[in-house]
């Protein structure tokens, strides 16, 4: 070999050693971890880039998606997803699916699943289990003349990946990596078949992380030396969780809980619903449409009972106080088969009194809470509120007369969970140089919740 190879041969070299220190430099790219908070009625998405954290929108920009799933009755088209889900379903015939986490991960004997199963538009029935004696639900719908049976996994799936969908488009780039937020009383099952929902969707889930630990770090409350007890007052469309925490060094456990699964949102709007309902049937002429046999117009009323209690409890303050003066009076749009019922409204004190005994009930969890661990309300340093209907302003200003104390507002209870689950993503990828905010171990305890 000459020596003009010979020096080729070493400049080839020579080249691929500095390129390969050149590489070495250059700062790989950020493992882009994010939070997902999969709810019972609706579920978010979130992502800590560049020192903060953004709970991402979806494709109808907002940053709540809605936990439903939409098959169209003919079955010409595939399942809708989230808000394209509410949007057709409204429109078009068919199913929407809804409440699928509140079956996640559960065994039911084949008389309770026949019960829960009772007043859904979608069968539920039992699928298969290794137990004889319990049965795992599964969701059933027809389209097309043939039956489609989904596990509820399957829906969180759908929903998951929707999220995902909107991250990566935010992001732009693919994200495989999660920390998923799940109740405190869910069982090991229920973990690990949310679990399987996200994993199935694309991620790699890094941790779990109790629900009312995020919201709590989305606080910030992790990294107050004045804190030792928090109360989380969760309660979204479907469900009321209340649990009590407390930090140590960082580091929250949680060490009580207490809640009713069967009120939310929806329950809200229900007596909205069954009051416009009654007023209806008294004003419409005798010998007139009967009321309950019209199905469309009954979806719309429920979206105008819904409106109702939207817009009696949007100008509160944090604390629950309206401006004085405010009456709140909402005229309702009646749909065209209940024109004839003439004009009608409801006011605040109207929809106050019709909701008072579900505000006692919301009420309840919390004496519980705090009884189960001989604690009274001057105990609790911090009240984190969660969900959507910790917005109605006559729940607000009862708990802050309970605790005696003002609302903690910083954050928009839709969004906690999300927030707080995607800083606990920032800390595992090393992102966010804080200590690590919620105890491993306490995941794998089983917290018995009384509903």
């Amino acid at each position: 070999m000459d020596s003009s190879s010979e020096a080729f041969i070493f400049l080839g070299v020579l080249a691929v050693l500095f390129a390969a220190a050149i590489q070495q430099m250059i700062p790989s790219p950020p493992v882009t971890c994010v939070g997902i908070d999969l709810g019972t009625t609706f579920s978010c998405i979130a992502v800590f880039e560049d020192g903060d954290v953004t709970v991402i929108n979806n494709r109808a920009k907002s940053s709540i998606t809605p936990s439903v799933i939409f098959q169209p009755a003919d079955g010409s088209a595939p399942l809708v997803v989230g808000e394209g889900a509410r949007a057709t379903a409204a429109v078009a015939p068919g199913t929407l699916v809804y409440d699928a986490k509140r079956f996640i991960g559960k065994r039911y004997a084949r008389e309770v699943v026949e019960r829960e199963g009772r007043g859904l538009p979608f069968a539920l029935v039992p699928g298969l289990s290794i137990l004889r004696s319990q049965l795992e639900p599964h969701l059933e719908l027809q389209a097309g003349g043939q039956r489609l049976r989904l596990a509820p996994e399957d829906v969180g799936t759908l929903i998951v990946h929707e999220l995902r969908m909107a991250a990566e488009a935010y992001v732009g780039r693919t994200v495989a990596n999660a920390v998923l937020a799940v109740p405190v009383g869910f069982n090991a099952k229920q973990i690990n078949a949310t679990k399987q929902a996200a994993i199935n969707a694309g991620f790699n889930v890094l941790r779990t992380i109790h629900e009312p630990t995020a919201a709590a770090m989305a606080y910030g409350l992790h990294t107050n030396s004045m804190v030792n007890t928090v109360m989380v007052y969760d309660i979204g469309g479907g469900t009321l969780d209340v649990s009590l925490l407390n930090l140590n060094n960082g580091i929250f456990e949680v060490i009580a809980a207490a809640g009713d699964n069967r009120l939310g949102g929806q329950d809200f709007n229900m007596i909205i619903f069954e009051h416009l309902i009654h007023r209806i049937e008294k004003a419409m002429p005798a010998g007139s449409l009967n009321v309950t046999n019209d199905a469309e117009a009954l979806r719309a009323l429920r979206e105008e009972a819904e409106r109702v209690k939207l817009e009696l409890n949007d100008e509160a303050d944090c604390s629950g106080v309206f401006e004085e003066g405010d009456t709140g009076i909402v005229q309702i749009d009646l749909p065209q088969a209940f024109k004839a019922a003439g004009p009608l409204s409801v006011d605040r004190a109207q929809f106050e009194a019709l909701v008072q005994p579900l505000l006692q009930r919301a009420l309840q969890p919390v004496r519980d809470v705090l009884a189960r661990v001989e604690m009274g309300v001057e105990d609790v340093d911090e009240l984190v509120l969660v969900g959507g209907t910790s917005r109605m302003a006559r729940l607000r200003a009862l708990l802050r007369e309970t605790f005696g104390r003002d609302l903690n507002c910083d954050v928009s209870p839709e969004e906690a969970v999300a927030h707080g689950t995607a800083i606990q993503a920032a800390i595992l990828t090393d992102r966010k140089k804080i200590s690590v905010g919620a105890s491993e171990a306490a995941l794998h305890e089983h917290i018995h919740v009384e509903r």
